[in-house]
């Protein structure tokens, strides 16, 4: 009898414990309706005892507030700062610190920070730590590799992480090859274009495919660019003064678009770049 007592007891608290956990998680999500700022984030060793068992709720909260907060400044149109992002980036560790498995905050950190806050050290420290927790998702060495591929340069990490995603994915033929290519190519367009077309293969969230699609066709564009450079020094032997003069001299009919809205052009180092802050 007393044994069952001191159960009921225990389920009892159990069933409170959730109950004020989930009011707590609806307050903290009117608050965020309500509330933008950026804060103190508070420590992870300290978030740990705060959130108790309920660690992943804490998670999404952490998240949710961060994803509110930069969603806010896309729909003003806002750039967001130094500062912004480093907040951001701080967030999602935490959101990741209490749950190691949260997929979001890795794909945030993926696209967002590599991308368009140029922190593709935090960015890389975000992923991986997945790595290590999400031991069976190929995805997340996929983009590792990218990164030290594009934005690091170094062929070497990159062609170790893809490896990796290679023995996680059943079909992992293609990343595979991808590997050995970077181990002994450079082709730094070519193998971006190949990188984010086996991205999209396997992406069915809208959000994401948008995203990269963008970049994907920048890259194209980028890629068409450098071929058509390509020829003109060989047919003129010499370096071409601009775009425009590809055109002139019949190389292609059109400068391609960059669907951010930028303008490509010829840097000094002769190669292409474009005045959108797609990098």
């Amino acid at each position: 009898m007393r044994s069952l007592v001191i159960s009921i007891l225990l389920i009892s608290f159990a069933v409170i414990g959730n109950v004020f956990a989930l009011n707590a998680v609806s307050l903290e999500r009117e608050k965020l309706r309500k509330e933008e700022g950026i804060s103190l984030v508070m420590p992870s060793a300290v978030a740990r005892i705060a959130a108790l068992e309920f660690k992943g709720i804490f998670a999404d909260i952490i998240f949710s507030r961060a994803m509110t907060y930069y969603g806010g400044k896309l729909i003003r149109k806002e750039e967001m700062t130094g500062e912004e992002w480093d907040w951001i980036y701080k967030n999602m560790a935490l959101a990741t610190d209490l749950d190691n498995y949260f997929l979001d905050p890795y794909y945030f950190g993926a696209m967002n920070l590599s991308w368009g806050a140029n922190k593709v050290k935090e960015a890389n420290a975000l992923l991986e730590k997945a790595v290590k927790y999400r031991d069976w998702d190929w995805t997340i060495p996929f983009y590792l590799g990218f990164n030290h591929f594009y934005f690091l340069q170094d062929n070497e990490k990159a062609s170790f992480y893809l490896m990796e995603s290679a023995k996680r994915e059943i079909s992992g033929s293609l990343i595979a090859t991808l590997a050995a290519r970077l181990a002994y190519q450079g082709r730094r367009t070519e193998n971006a274009v190949i990188f984010l077309e086996e991205i999209l293969k396997k992406t069915d969230d809208n959000t994401i495919r948008n995203s990269y699609e963008m970049r994907l066709n920048t890259l194209k564009g980028i890629f068409f660019l450098e071929k058509a450079v390509a020829v003109y020094q060989d047919r003129f032997k010499k370096q071409t003064e601009g775009l425009d003069e590809l055109v002139a001299k019949g190389i292609i009919t059109a400068i391609p678009k960059d669907p951010y809205g930028g303008k490509f052009y010829i840097d000094k180092d002769g190669s292409i770049k474009t005045t959108s802050e797609m990098r």
